[in-house]
C-alpha cells in the first residue's frame, strides 16, 4: 500500500496544494491523483540539476532554478517524465505550465528546508501506514482466528480509520453497519450507486449533497459487493484505503467461510490445531479430510500454502519462539491465515494459507521475510508452493520442511526459504525431487565412496571443506577463509578428499559429480 499524490495534497499538515480546479476537494485540480510518490527532490541550478531520481519522485523547483532553466524547460520537464517524475512543485505565483506533470504549489518559498521538511513528513507518513497495517492484519487475524463474524470486521475496520464502514451487497445496498454510524443497515446512508470496475487503487467518491465521500473497495474472490469507508469530503487517505482494502478481504473469507465456521468457531484451539496437522498428512484418508475441512470451515477447493517457522537450531527454545513468531507473522499477513498447528515432528509452528492469487502471495511473502528478519532469536521459515486445495496441501507442507532443514542446517541463508523465488532456494529447487530416493542415495554412494563414513568417525570436516571448495569456484583463499582454516589445511583436506573417493576436487571432469554428491549428502534426512 503507497502514498499518492491525492494523498499528499489531502494531508492537513502539507505544505503543497494543488491550485485550480473544481469540486471541492484539495485534490480536484490533479490530473493524475493516483500516480504513487516515492521521494521529494530539489532541482538545483547547477549541474548536475537533478540528482537520481526515484520513480514517483516530485521535484521542486525554485524562483532561482526556474529563471535558469525557463528557456529549456519543455526540455527539463520531457526529461523529467522519462526519469518517473510525477509533479512539479512551483511557488504560488509562478506562471508555470508543467504539461502531462502535476503541478502542485508550495505553501511556503521553495529552498532545502522544504524539502527536508517533505521527506520528514513522507517518511513519517509510511511509518503510520506501516504501524497501521501491523495492528489492523493482528487485529483481523484474531477476529478471523475466533471465527467472529462481520460485524466485528466492520467494528476494527471503523476502530482503525475512524471512520464509519459499511458492507454493501451486488446493487451496492448496505447489508452490515459499523462504526459510529448507530443504525440499522436499511436506515443507514447509503453511497453512490457503486461502479462494477471499482479497482486498485480504490478512489473517493464524492457525495456533495451530504458533504462526505465514500472509499469503495471490491471483496474479491467472485463475490459480489465492497467494504465502503465514509469520511468527510476531500478526508480519506492511504491509512483509509489500507484498512478497507484489508477488512474487505476479510469480509471475502468470512463470507466464504460463514456456513461451516460457526460449527469451526466451536473447537478449542487444541482440537483445531490437531485437525489442521492431520490435514497436513499425505495419508490421511480422502473422507477423513473432507471432515476436517468441514469441522474447521475450510473449503477444500481453493488454493493454499504452508508456512512453516522454527527455530535456526533444535534444541529446548524450538517449541516456544517458534510460536510466538507464528503470532506475530499471523498478525501480518491477515486475513490468509486459515488454520494453524504445531509440526512436532521438527518443532516447527506451521500456518495455512488461503492464498488466491499472486498479489496476495507475495504479499504474504514479503510480511512473513520482514517478520522472520527481524527475530531477535534468529528464527527461520519456510513457504512451500501454492497448491490447489487441500488434498494437495500435504505437498506444499513436504516442501516447506524440506526448506527449513536446509536452512538449520546452513544449506540456505535464509531467513525466509519461499518456493515461489528461485533465489530462495537455487540448485535446490532441481534437487528437490531427488530427496529421499534411491538414485539419489546411489549416487552419493559411487562418488563419495567412503568419505560420508570417515566423517562420521572423525567429526565431519571434509564434506564440508569439500562442497566450501566448490562452492567459491575452487578458489583456494576463499574456501580457507569461509572455513575459517590456513590454506594449508585445506590443501591436506583436499588430498584427503581425493584418496577416500578416487576424484579429486582439483580435475575439472570430477568437480561436477562430486560437487552434485556433495549436495546431495547435505539434502535432509528422508522422511
Amino acid at each position: 500500500m503507497n502514498i499518492t499524490l491525492r494523498d499528499v495534497v489531502r494531508w492537513p499538515e502539507s505544505p503543497l496544494y494543488a491550485a485550480g480546479g473544481a469540486g471541492g476537494t484539495p485534490d480536484a485540480a490533479l490530473r493524475h491523483p493516483d500516480h504513487e510518490v516515492s521521494w521529494p527532490v530539489l532541482m538545483r541550478a547547477t549541474a548536475p540539476m537533478l540528482p537520481h531520481l526515484d520513480q514517483g519522485a516530485l521535484v521542486l523547483l525554485s524562483p532561482a532554478t526556474l529563471a535558469e532553466v525557463r528557456p529549456i524547460l519543455p526540455g527539463v520537464l520531457r526529461e523529467l517524465r522519462q526519469r518517473g517524475a510525477v509533479a512539479l512543485v512551483a511557488d504560488p505565483d509562478e506562471d508555470l505550465d508543467a504539461d502531462d506533470l502535476d503541478l502542485l504549489r508550495a505553501r511556503e518559498r521553495i529552498g532545502p528546508d522544504l524539502e527536508a521538511a517533505l521527506i520528514r513528513l513522507v517518511n513519517g507518513r509510511r511509518t503510520r501506514l506501516y504501524q497501521r497495517g501491523t495492528e489492523v492484519d493482528h487485529a483481523l487475524t484474531e477476529a478471523t482466528l475466533r471465527g467472529q463474524g462481520i460485524g466485528r470486521l466492520l467494528a476494527i475496520g471503523a476502530a482503525q480509520s475512524g471512520r464509519d464502514v459499511f458492507l454493501l451487497d451486488g446493487q451496492g445496498r448496505v447489508r452490515e453497519a459499523g462504526g459510529a454510524v448507530g443504525l440499522p443497515p436499511r436506515e443507514a446512508p447509503r453511497p453512490p450507486a457503486p461502479s462494477p470496475d471499482v479497482d486498485t487503487p480504490p478512489a473517493p467518491v464524492p457525495d456533495a449533497a451530504r458533504g462526505v465521500e465514500w472509499l469503495l473497495c471490491p471483496l474479491g474472490g467472485g463475490l459480489p459487493g465492497w467494504v465502503a469507508l465514509r469520511g468527510p469530503l476531500g478526508a480519506l487517505d492511504e491509512v483509509d484505503r489500507l484498512v478497507g482494502r484489508r477488512v474487505a478481504a476479510a469480509c471475502a473469507l468470512a463470507l466464504e467461510r460463514a456456513p461451516a465456521a460457526r460449527g469451526a468457531a466451536r473447537l478449542s484451539p487444541v482440537r483445531r490445531a490437531a485437525l489442521t496437522a492431520d490435514l497436513l498428512r499425505p495419508d490421511l484418508p480422502p473422507a477423513e479430510r473432507a471432515a476436517h475441512a468441514e469441522a474447521l470451515g475450510l473449503d477444500p477447493a481453493v488454493p493454499y500454502a504452508v508456512l512453516l517457522i522454527g527455530a535456526r537450531q533444535d534444541g529446548e527454545a524450538a517449541g516456544t519462539g517458534p510460536q510466538a513468531l507464528r503470532r506475530a507473522v499471523a498478525g501480518r499477513i491477515a486475513p490468509y491465515v486459515t488454520a494453524e498447528a504445531f509440526d512436532a515432528r521438527n518443532g516447527a509452528a506451521g500456518l495455512l494459507l488461503g492464498v488466491a492469487g499472486p498479489e496476495e502471495l507475495h504479499r504474504v511473502a514479503r510480511a512473513a521475510r520482514d517478520a522472520v528478519a527481524r527475530d531477535p532469536a534468529g528464527a527461520v521459515a519456510a513457504l512451500g508452493e501454492t497448491v490447489g486445495g487441500l488434498a494437495a496441501a500435504p505437498a506444499s507442507a513436504r516442501q516447506a520442511r524440506f526448506a527449513l532443514a536446509l536452512l538449520r542446517g546452513g544449506a540456505l541463508a535464509g531467513p525466509l526459504a519461499d518456493w515461489h523465488e528461485f533465489d530462495d532456494l537455487g540448485v535446490y529447487h532441481l534437487l528437490y525431487p531427488l530427496w529421499g530416493t534411491p538414485a539419489a542415495e546411489r549416487f552419493v554412494a559411487e562418488v563419495l565412496g567412503g568419505l560420508p563414513a570417515y566423517d562420521e568417525r572423525h567429526g565431519g570436516e571434509l564434506l564440508p571443506t569439500l562442497a566450501a571448495y566448490l562452492r567459491h569456484g575452487e578458489a583456494a583463499t576463499a574456501a580457507a577463509a569461509d572455513l575459517a582454516i590456513h590454506r594449508n589445511t585445506l590443501t591436506y583436506r583436499l588430498r584427503r578428499i581425493a584418496e577416500l573417493t578416487g576424484r579429486s576436487p582439483l580435475d575439472p571432469a570430477q568437480q561436477l559429480p562430486l560437487h552434485l554428491a556433495a549436495l546431495l549428502s547435505q539434502l535432509p534426512p528422508a522422511e
